[in-house]
């Protein structure tokens, strides 16, 4: 087994806090600015991010980011990390989160500074640091006090390579997830947003699905603007939301099924208690995001899932939900809250049962490939997160390393 020499990470790079902006720069649109809510996981999230305008960020512009930049929360989820990667651009850095800059980079590879960072002792330590009542903190300061394995240039490159050939196919599985979704939305909207077969008839224009689609949809659209023969009706007469199930988290049993809270998958359970596939969303907590799940499922109390499809399936209803503003829904004060019974009683148009059918079976092949996709990601991201330790403190070579990691891609 090899022995790294161990250093603090000031010795090799230091970490500054980003711009002290005030609340009076926020703005609706304009330039993003990166905060710590926005560093998961390894990437940046900048859903809900906050804006400010081109003067502002003039006279911020030495905390512009440039891809490649490594970030760190320093508030709340302390030890967080995040890279820059170019759609993220352009963006700038608020403060509480911090900037790792290289001092030598003959002394430090960059990717192999976040392949330090992120693992689960030197992040352990990082979250260790933090102080406060409220919620943690941790300064540049301590942060730089935490010592990293540094090993020679060469074998820093070969470790970043090893680990980044996984985070990069991981990642072209989530562009090829993204790319899928995509066409499956762009159907749904064709056939029950804008009514494009129907619209297409009455224009004269050559049928672009099979006969047996095409003859589905009407020829006229009628005085509502809707195609002939679909009726006016409420969301309750596609699908019925339902609450989800308590499941603390002590309770909790090792197994297979996927727990679905108001975020998204939370861990696994031994038991389930809804068939899949099928649908979620927010309902205490966190509202707008939806999810569609292949498998049987336990959903969280926070959440709501789909009891019964009504006039609808589950990847119609997953697109009927996705197209709705359900953040706007909040009947919560201090906790945003989705009232089921305000969503049940919108007003939509409830297309012929035969041609939702035909969506579904239309996308979920869709849906497969990217279940698959996803599948393989969290192997890959196992592989991953086992090598990453062993290749930290030297238990592994990195040619034995590089066959695990060959055998999995």
């Amino acid at each position: 087994m090899a022995e790294f020499p161990w250093v603090p990470l000031g010795e090799v790079t230091f970490v500054r806090s980003g711009f002290a902006f005030k609340s009076s720069d926020w703005k609706n649109d304009g330039i993003p600015v990166v905060k710590i809510a926005n560093v998961k996981s390894g990437r940046l999230n900048m859903d809900g991010c906050s804006f400010v305008n081109a003067l502002v960020a003039r006279e911020a512009s030495e905390f512009e980011l440039k891809v490649g930049d490594i970030l760190i929360a320093m508030t709340g989820y302390v030890g967080e990390v995040a890279v820059v990667r170019t759609p993220d651009l352009p963006a700038l850095l608020n403060q509480r989160v911090g900037r790792f800059s290289i001092r030598d980079h003959g002394r430090l590879d960059s990717r192999f500074l976040y392949y330090c960072v992120t693992s689960p002792s030197i992040r352990q330590e990082i979250e260790g640091l933090g102080y406060g009542s409220a919620q943690p903190n941790v300064s540049p300061s301590l942060i730089q006090g935490v010592k990293i394995p540094l090993p020679s240039l060469h074998l820093q490159q070969s470790v970043a390579s090893v680990l980044g050939a996984l985070d990069d196919k991981i990642d072209l599985n989530r562009r090829m997830n993204e790319t899928l979704e995509a066409m499956a939305r762009a159907i749904f909207k064709d056939w029950f947003v804008d009514f494009g077969p129907t619209w297409a008839k009455m224009e004269g224009r050559a049928p672009y699905l099979t006969p047996g689609i095409w003859s589905l949809f009407s020829d006229q659209l009628d005085q509502a603007g809707k195609p002939e023969g679909w009726v006016p009706g409420r969301l309750h007469d596609l699908f019925e939301l339902q609450r989800g199930f308590d499941l603390p988290a002590d309770s909790r049993l090792p197994g297979e099924f996927v727990v679905v809270a108001a975020s998204g998958p939370h861990g696994f359970h031994n038991k389930s208690m809804v068939r899949g596939p099928g649908v979620t969303t927010g309902r205490s907590g966190v509202l707008g995001r939806v999810f569609f799940v292949q498998e049987d499922f336990w959903p969280l109390n926070t959440s709501l899932w789909i009891k019964e499809f009504k006039m609808s399936t589950p990847l119609h209803a997953y697109f009927v939900l996705q197209a709705l503003d359900l953040e706007s829904f909040n009947a919560g004060s201090a906790v945003p809250t989705l009232n089921r019974n305000h969503v049940h009683s919108l007003p939509v148009v409830v297309p012929p049962r035969m041609l939702v059918e035909e969506f579904d079976a239309r996308c979920q092949p869709l849906m497969r490939m990217k279940r698959a996709n996803e599948l393989q990601s969290e192997a890959l991201a196992a592989t991953r997160d086992l090598l990453l330790p062993k290749l930290m403190s030297g238990e592994i070579r990195v040619k034995d390393a590089e066959q695990i990691a060959e055998a999995a891609l």
